[in-house]
């Protein structure tokens, strides 16, 4: 008899274990890496914490069980942990892996070429099924790549150890072709964050892999952690795409299980899917996960109860996680250059603060009326850059601005924008990574091409009259208005809308004794 005939070929129930472990220590390496990637499906920088949670509340609750030998019952109990104890899109995503090895073992008690490939079959056909609308260039990708490549050398006489190598590899190339495959990775700079943090698990898998003299596969962990992948260079965001993507309220993620009898999965789908946006949904006719992003998740929740007893809830406020992602973002930039706005009010301060990136810092005029010559230089002395842009947004804060300059150093510059449009034109120019003198050219352009059209109450009733009207065709609008104004503010956006072909229209209240209204044309 050939000494190889009776070689373990793949991996026993006691290996599963630590290929789980194996997962979980390289995704607590990588996932602030992972997070600093995270764009789509919203850029909330959680990723990479949603799936290391995930895996490792699977490792924590295998340290209770005594018996680990029988891996048809290890794989179910793995598959339904994961379910249940995922966490975000990423999480509940990764938790199909699970239920793809559990599909294939069906009484078999080692994990072999066999058994693998169709794991990864599962494993795709799981993910993509859960996905209400799925998407190339994501962690779905990546899995159908690898069920693609583990078919394929199934049959070709080749080692458990040397298919896992090529499925490896496979994940790893097709996770760096994301950001070819999806637009908002292509703007961003980036690859994707699940995608990468699913390659990076079957590397480090690999790493742990070795074949001895005898044809026997094993699975060994380094206690060095030398086999987790090294983490790479930091990455260079494209800043615009924060400042897009600043526009949109992102609402909450919304996670929770629901547990009934005779469920139905696609009909809860169905149900659910214009109840929100990433829907995912993934179970059996007893117990399911959801995933969703919606604006009022009390409303989600309280809808699902029909459908069974709702438990595992876990919800998360998007509109902060991204503001935190870009501040982490903006901070990694040097303050070569810094902008202090002069606005009128708090909506405009708000509005820019929530749509720009870099180092800005914001006075209401209310404040710069009542700041003295010292308290002003103390104020430029914490800016912390070596050149210092200030825009005013009127004659006589420009007049004031210039009377203070003559005691500050040569660091400092004035943007002589006389208006709220103007200012907001003038800060949507800046950019952090250049510096001061491209800064100044770019902003001179941009107050160049502003349009603003002052208007007035009395001059509501007649805007078809008004001359200063022309041709605004595929035009980005903003109206300024006085918060009490509004029904006269959504008048002017009725008559825009009705003669003009516009590409949006955004709102923003101000402050200003000056005027009523100011439409501002991009």
């Amino acid at each position: 008899m050939n000494s190889t005939s009776l070689a373990k070929r793949g991996l026993n129930s006691n290996e599963y274990v630590e290929l789980i472990k194996i997962f979980t220590l390289a995704l607590e390496k990588h996932k602030d890496y992972m997070n600093s990637l995270n764009v789509f499906p919203v850029p909330d920088a959680d990723t990479g914490t949603n799936m290391y949670v995930s895996i490792k509340g699977i490792q924590d609750s295998l340290k209770d069980k005594s018996n680990l030998d029988n891996f048809d019952e290890l794989s179910k109990s793995v598959a339904d942990f994961a379910l249940l104890s995922a966490v975000g899109n990423s999480g509940l995503l990764i938790a199909q892996l699970f239920r793809g090895i559990n599909s294939a073992m069906k009484g078999s008690n080692e994990l072999g070429l066999k058994e693998l490939s169709e794991s990864f079959d599962k494993t795709y056909q799981y993910a993509y099924t859960s996905v209400h609308e799925p998407k190339e260039g994501t962690m779905i990708t990546i899995m159908r790549e690898c069920a693609t490549k583990a078919k394929l050398l199934e049959d070709k006489n080749m080692s458990f150890v040397e298919v896992f190598e090529e499925i490896s590899k496979s994940a790893k190339n097709a996770a760096d072709e994301t950001i070819n495959q999806m637009e908002l990775l292509k703007q961003a700079n980036v690859i994707d964050s699940g995608a990468y943090g699913f390659s990076v698990m079957l590397e480090a898998a690999f790493n742990c892999l070795e074949m001895d003299n005898n044809g026997n596969v094993n699975l060994k962990l380094d206690g060095t952690y030398s086999f987790i992948p090294n983490i790479p260079q930091e990455i260079s965001f494209n800043k615009e795409f924060f400042q897009d993507s600043s526009h949109d309220d992102w609402g909450y993620c919304v996670v929770f299980a629901i547990s009934g009898q005779d469920m139905e999965i696609e009909k809860i789908k169905d149900q659910l899917s214009s109840k929100g946006r990433s829907l995912v949904v993934s179970g059996s006719d007893s117990v399911c996960k959801v995933h969703i992003h919606a604006e009022n998740p009390d409303e989600i929740l309280e809808f699902s109860k029909k459908f069974g007893e709702i438990s595992n809830e876990n919800i998360s406020n998007m509109d902060e996680q991204f503001d935190e992602m870009k501040n982490n973002v903006s901070q990694k930039f040097k303050n070569n250059v810094s902008i202090l706005a002069i606005t009128s009010g708090e909506g405009i301060t708000n509005f820019l603060k929530k749509n720009t990136f870099g180092s800005i810092k914001f006075l209401t005029n209310k404040d710069f009326s009542e700041i003295d010559e010292t308290k002003f230089n103390n104020l430029i002395k914490k800016i912390e850059s070596e050149n210092i842009l200030i825009i005013g947004n009127s004659i006589k804060v420009i007049e004031k601005l210039k009377l203070f300059s003559h005691h500050l150093n040569s660091n400092f510059k004035i943007i002589e924008a006389h208006n709220d449009s103007e200012l907001i034109s003038s800060v949507f120019a800046f950019s952090p990574e250049t510096d001061l003198n491209e800064n100044m050219i770019n902003i001179s352009s941009a107050l160049h091409e502003n349009i603003s059209i002052f208007l007035y109450d009395s001059d509501i009733d007649n805007l078809e009259d008004n001359v200063k009207f022309k041709d605004f065709d595929h035009r980005f609008i903003t109206i300024l208005s006085h918060e009490y104004k509004s029904e006269s503010a959504a008048k002017i956006q009725r008559y825009l809308e009705e003669n003009f072909e516009l590409d949006g229209v955004e709102f923003i209240t101000h402050s200003s004794p000056e005027y009523d209204f100011i439409v501002s044309v991009e």
